[in-house]
């Protein structure tokens, strides 16, 4: 798939819409579970995603192929949060979107031990939770979290064991 998705970016960096519509339906979903799970607040990973995509975009005359596509993308996102994120996730504690079951009569126990780990993964610091969903959550290698975030390779690996350590004493005693 790397090579359709550079042969796509490469096509975008000469103006091609309908590649970046290409590359917008094989990213949107990864992108939006990344940012959700930085935030939890649907509105606000609207807003995000929309300015990723307006960066991609803005950004890929200047693409050259030396890094997977998907490196570039998440590397933009990850940009955006840092630049932008502090004052955003200010305003999004006020008004965290965390959506309840569809059900409340089914499988309370594992609703509540979602909400239990979603907390958890709150209470994490940034870089550690940015690893670890980039990590879990869209199932991306060690390397190429390094990539996207610009940190060794080594803090990659002891920010996620530091991450799974806190999650593990934050919810001892939870089953399932």
């Amino acid at each position: 798939m790397s090579d359709r998705e550079t042969e796509l970016m490469l096509r975008v960096k000469g103006g091609d819409a309908r590649a970046f519509e290409e590359l917008y339906g094989l990213y949107k979903r990864p992108l939006a579970n990344f940012l959700y799970r930085l935030c939890w607040n649907r509105p606000l990973v609207d807003d995000l995603m929309q300015e990723v995509f307006l960066r991609l975009w803005r950004a890929a005359p200047n693409y050259e192929p030396t890094a997977r596509v998907s490196t570039y993308v998440f590397r933009i996102a990850h940009n955006l949060w840092i630049n932008e994120g502090t004052k955003r996730r200010a305003q999004a504690l006020g008004d965290v979107d965390r959506p309840g079951r569809d059900d409340p009569s089914k499988d309370l126990e594992r609703g509540e031990v979602q909400a239990a780990v979603r907390k958890a993964i709150d209470e994490l610091p940034d870089g550690e939770r940015e690893c670890l969903v980039l990590s879990e959550y869209n199932g991306l290698k060690y390397a190429e979290i390094s990539e996207i975030l610009g940190i060794p390779l080594g803090t990659v690996k002891s920010r996620i064991f530091g991450a799974v350590q806190r999650l593990r004493e934050k919810l001892k005693g939870m089953r399932g």
